[in-house]
């Protein structure tokens, strides 16, 4: 392994079973991942991306039949559920490419990201002792839907005296009256109340681990932290739910983090307060990125080095600046002409790849991108080797794709 990579996959052979016989997702995909590197996976969908990704993190639904997938010199395929539980969210992250449901819609944003810091021992010790943290559960359970009356504070995060505690007293008396003079009523309204204050007291964090979750919100650029703390999955825009998930994934520091298409479904001024805030992050922490995208022109803005995918394959690798000053094989040339550019005529068409990618299980042991193009012969029968046609370039060599290329070692 090259001592400059955190992450280096070698021959990831994968497949799923299905009734109708095994199907390949992944063969023999190759790349590596160097220190504070953003490496970009582009294609198209059903190319392997994600099952790519989630095979580094050990969650993927299919059955790897051979490879290697080294995390600073760890054999991940090899190690045990334990080890890897360890491993997830504190040493490597990722990105899920939907926000709202990665996000879970029952419990706030504090609550999520407190449960990863808390898991992986990132938490200090708590401020309050339990009775303290019970006290102020049960007051912001009672006062909360007063207080939007009142305009007072939602919810409480300190002991301190406030509003809430005029709210909260007046509440106790009413419910003592109540229980004075409607003694059946007050029966399941002190259940209730009692019940309310056991689940608070579970729900309720400490103000110093607040204090930290709102600081992690900060460093993500979302205004007013604290009170998105406290908020709801369904109260934020998705811009807010992706930065959250950002701070989520970061909040315990991680040496690689994983974003599966994080810029999806956002306008194009949210996909540039992404790009750039993980871009900040890579040169504040230090953090090696595995960027999976369809978006060419997003690999082109923010990566360093970039692989393309076809059909379970990576079919070329090398520096962004590389590919696109000189792309060698014909799919990552038809990538970059569908996508538009400032020397683009006005009202021109885009180019576009003809045919469509063949089903997996249709998959043909040679050229996967020739059998798109109804391209018969021997590249069809047998897969060619990859090669370094440059320094650092690597290309799956068909003659048909790539020409006559004089490349350089097999891979």
């Amino acid at each position: 392994m090259n001592e400059e990579n955190l992450l280096e996959i070698s021959e990831l052979k994968l497949h799923f079973p299905t009734d109708d016989g095994d199907v390949r997702a992944l063969d023999s995909v190759s790349f590596g991942i160097n220190k504070g590197e953003i490496f970009g996976l582009v294609g198209e969908s059903a190319s392997g991306k994600s099952v790519t990704s989630l095979s580094v993190i050990g969650l993927t639904t299919g059955v790897i039949d051979s490879g290697s997938v080294i995390f600073e010199g760890e054999e991940l395929l090899e190690a045990t559920e334990e080890r890897m539980r360890d491993l997830r969210g504190n040493e490597i992250s990722m990105i899920f490419q939907e926000p709202m449901t990665a996000l879970n819609p029952l419990y706030t944003v504090e609550k999520q990201i407190h449960e990863v810091m808390h898991l992986h021992g990132k938490l200090p010790p708590p401020k309050w002792n339990t009775l303290e943290r019970m006290y102020v559960g049960m007051r912001a359970s009672i006062t909360r839907p007063l207080s939007r009356i009142f305009s007072i504070a939602r919810e409480p995060s300190s002991l301190k005296p406030s509003g809430n505690d005029a709210l909260f007293l007046f509440s106790v008396l009413t419910a003592y009256w109540m229980f004075s003079n409607l003694p059946i009523f007050s029966i399941f309204a002190a259940s209730f109340l009692i019940f309310s204050w056991v689940m608070s007291s579970i729900n309720t964090l400490d103000s110093t681990h607040h204090d930290i979750i709102a600081d992690r919100l900060r460093d993500v650029k979302i205004p007013n932290p604290s009170g998105v703390a406290r908020m709801y999955p369904h109260e934020l825009s998705g811009g807010m739910r992706q930065r959250v998930m950002i701070a989520m994934m970061m909040a315990c520091e991680p040496r690689l983090l994983i974003a599966d298409e994080p810029t999806t479904a956002l306008d194009v001024t949210i996909q540039s307060q992404i790009v750039e805030l993980m871009k900040d992050l890579r040169n504040r922490k230090g953090t090696s990125i595995l960027l999976i995208t369809h978006d060419i022109g997003l690999v082109a803005e923010m990566c360093d080095r970039m692989g393309v995918m076809y059909a379970g394959r990576v079919v070329e690798q090398a520096s962004v600046e590389e590919i696109f000053a000189n792309p060698r094989h014909a799919y990552t040339k038809g990538l970059m002409a569908s996508s538009p550019s400032l020397e683009s005529e006005r009202k021109s068409e885009l180019s576009t790849i003809p045919g469509q990618v063949a089903a997996p299980s249709d998959y043909v042991p040679g050229c996967r991108f020739c059998q798109r193009m109804e391209v018969g012969g021997e590249t069809l029968q047998n897969r060619p080797p990859t090669r370094e046609i440059s320094p650092g370039h690597w290309v799956e060599d068909c003659p048909v794709c790539v020409g006559n290329s004089q490349g350089g070692g097999e891979k």
